[in-house]
């Protein structure tokens, strides 16, 4: 009876498949992905572990009112924190409007470890370099690996955590775009440790299962991030580069893969420790893979699927670059798979006669046959008999779930394991063309790169935001205006619904978007890309609504770069780099219709192909709309402006009447007296941009280099 027990036990937990994710970061993403997906009241995020690995200890932990340990890498009778996330469901997050209903939602959930680290990287009970364990020495590895590890190694391996989660399938950075490279150097760090040791085998069971798992066959562990803008795929290849010991061979035991989303799924925001709001998701889950191919991808689907809840909210993840869907610019390899998928895993599960997913995460099955395995390498390796057979006969975990899934772990791991049938064979052993032309996927990320809207809109909004037309002499020396709390409503201005509302902000999206970015994006995207294929155009822009008005007004990147000429002028340099040729000045640079003679014809050749008049179509009426849609987005309404108020007594003195106060600049004696004595209407503030949040760390390229320009300039 107790081994019937064990079994249906054992096959109960089989059916639920788990996955470990590791969020990286403190942001208010990190709160939102804790309190959904470790609502335990929610029966989907069975099996799912959850860990957190940051720096802000105060805002993931709390005291537990004793003195013991209660958390992974903390001390001092902390444990994790509980979030408590308030969503607001709205009726279409397409349209997301503040005229449609919106329903409220709670989720409520504990990570199961918080990891903090600091600095330096110093570990919480070792070193940052930590010690060499020998891997061939299993008593050495036993005794001294929990104390060697550094938390963030304790949180990607498993090793020394309290929960069941082992190596993490999923690898999330939840922080803005310019922390990616230094925290990206701090993973390839602890990736490249883990690795030297063996420590990145299957995760499931105990700390010595774990440390003695052989993980070469393994799916890949993910790495990425929420939002891909600034070259994700860039700078992970120089955090590895820079963080690559002198010893290491080259080839990882087991393999690594890359993903970012195009647009950041939720907007979320936090005022108190502890609870989070999340104002709406957003419309479309797209993601850049790397490697590309059938395997990676369905392995990102099911992990990413999970971590975004697609399943619960109807949203499907869709891939970005050359294989992508034929609307996404594509030739449609990831549609055609989607139907291999689906049809084949049906035939699957009713062959096996439970749900059953390809490359799932942490399967019980495989972690017993891959101890299996290293159990028989070890003894090979002992007798001094090579152990390429044994290697050899343990097929990838992509196809254990498909063969050999009755009998016990040991007659599997002897008998030769069968192929899936077609056409799922053939979709796992034969490349698309697609793939095989961008194997790294470098355009999908560079897609998520070039459309990244916000170093558009961020920049516009902050000009038309910031700029006071009553008072020139405060807004143009720092940003300072006047905003008064009782009339706006609000004690701060947001972001979108009222800095987008100003016309200047409308007009600068468009003239930047249209006159400066897209017909740019054009032209390399001919440059790089094979004939028919358009993944970087075809996702213009942020918000689908207003991609569909782009182009039906006649506004798309295509239309831009033959208007403005620039597409054709790279073309024709391309030819001549080609296949030689002369430089043909007329040709080449072709002067504009409005030339005259000969002496202005040399300067108005360098306006005649890129920005010119007239090259947005219904740019006024584009204008209005770009401003009207954004400030009216109840999704994007939630964003509050990132500024300060400035204190009265630093800047400005305020001498008060009836109805108003007068301010004027303490610090100018010389200069603009004109202009000081201005009155301020009663129970208005002054505030000015706050240049140290991401609006400016992100979305500006400042490298935090300020250089001095000519007056004029």
């Amino acid at each position: 009876n107790n081994n019937n027990n064990n079994n249906n036990n054992s096959n109960n937990s089989n059916n639920i498949n788990t996955q470990t994710t590791l969020l990286i970061g403190g942001s208010n993403g990190t709160a939102t992905l804790i309190s959904i997906l470790c609502d335990k009241s929610n029966p989907r995020n069975a099996g799912h572990v959850v860990r957190v690995a940051t720096r802000s200890a105060a805002k993931y932990l709390e005291s537990d009112g004793g003195g013991d340990d209660t958390t992974d890498g903390t001390t001092g009778g902390r444990r994790p924190r509980t979030w408590r996330c308030h969503e607001k469901k709205h009726l279409s997050d397409v349209v997301s409007s503040d005229l449609l209903p919106v329903k409220l939602v709670e989720h409520v959930g504990r990570p199961d470890g918080v990891f903090v680290y600091d600095q330096e990287d110093g570990t919480a009970g070792g070193t940052a370099g930590g010690t060499a364990v020998d891997s061939n020495h299993e008593h050495d590895r036993g005794q001294d690996i929990a104390a060697t590890l550094s938390p963030l190694e304790t949180a990607i391996s498993g090793i020394g955590s309290h929960d069941n989660g082992g190596v993490a399938d999923l690898i999330v950075l939840c922080c803005p775009v310019s922390a990616h490279l230094a925290l990206l150097r701090r993973v390839a760090r602890a990736l490249y440790r883990l690795d030297q040791w063996g420590l990145l085998g299957h995760g499931a069971g105990t700390d010595a299962t774990r440390m003695g798992s052989h993980s070469n066959r393994l799916p890949p562990i993910l790495i990425g991030s929420l939002y891909g803008a600034g070259g994700f795929d860039w700078m992970s290849r120089i955090a590895f580069l820079k963080e690559r010991p002198a010893g290491f061979s080259g080839q990882w035991r087991r393999p690594l893969g890359l993903f970012c989303l195009k647009a950041f799924p939720y907007l979320t925001k936090s005022l108190k420790a502890g609870e989070v709001t999340l104002h709406g998701r957003y419309p479309q889950i797209q993601a850049a893979v790397s490697p590309s191919n059938a395997a990676v991808r369905r392995r990102a689907k099911v992990l990413l699927d999970r971590l975004l809840q697609n399943e619960e909210t109807g949203k499907k993840l869709e891939f970005l670059g050359l294989s992508g869907k034929e609307e996404l610019g594509g030739d449609g390899t990831c549609a055609d798979e989607e139907l291999v998928w689906r049809d084949s895993m049906k035939a699957i599960d009713s062959h096996i006669g439970a749900a059953s997913s390809i490359y799932t995460a942490n399967s019980a099955r495989n972690a017993v046959m891959m101890m299996a395995a290293q159990s028989r390498h070890h003894a090979t390796g002992k007798s001094g008999a090579s152990s390429s057979a044994v290697t050899a006969s343990v097929p990838p975990p992509i196809l254990l779930s498909q063969s050999n899934h009755l009998g016990n772990a040991a007659t599997q791991s002897h008998q030769q394991p069968r192929p899936p049938p077609s056409p799922l064979l053939d979709l796992l052993t034969t490349p698309t063309l697609s793939d095989a032309a961008d194997p790294s996927s470098a355009l999908a990320f560079l897609t998520c790169t070039l459309n990244s809207t916000n170093q558009i809109l961020h920049p516009c909004i902050l000009v038309a935001l910031f700029r006071n037309p009553t008072h020139p002499h405060l807004s143009d020396a720092d940003g300072t205006i006047s905003w008064n709390p009782n009339r706006e409503l609000t004690p701060l201005p947001r972001f979108y619904a009222d800095g987008a509302a100003k016309p200047e902000a409308g007009r600068l999206i468009t003239a930047i978007a249209g006159g400066e970015m897209y017909f740019v994006i054009d032209a390399l995207e001919r440059l790089m890309c094979p004939r028919g294929y358009d993944p970087i155009t075809a996702l213009h822009g942020g918000e689908p609504v207003g991609r569909r008005v782009m182009n039906f007004l006649g506004n798309s990147p295509h239309d831009l770069g033959e208007r403005s000429g620039l597409t054709d002028f790279v073309l024709r340099r391309e030819w001549r780099r080609m296949f030689g040729g002369v430089e043909d000045e007329e040709n080449d640079y072709p002067t504009s219709s409005n030339a005259t003679n000969n002496s202005n014809a040399s300067n108005d050749r360098q306006q005649a192909y890129g920005a010119k008049p007239n090259l947005i179509r219904r740019e006024g009426l584009l204008s209005k709309l770009m401003s009207y849609g954004l400030s009216h987005n109840a999704r994007l309404n939630a964003v509050l402006s990132p500024c300060i108020v400035v204190q009265p007594s630093q800047q400005y003195k305020f001498e008060s009447s009836f109805n108003t106060a007068s301010a004027t600049n303490a610090n100018d004696n010389d200069n603009n007296n004109n202009n000081n004595n201005k009155t301020l209407e009663e129970g208005t503030i002054l505030i000015k941009p706050d240049t140290s949040t991401r609006f400016f760390s992100d979305d500006l390229n400042n490298n935090n280099n300020y250089k001095t320009l000519e007056e004029g300039t």
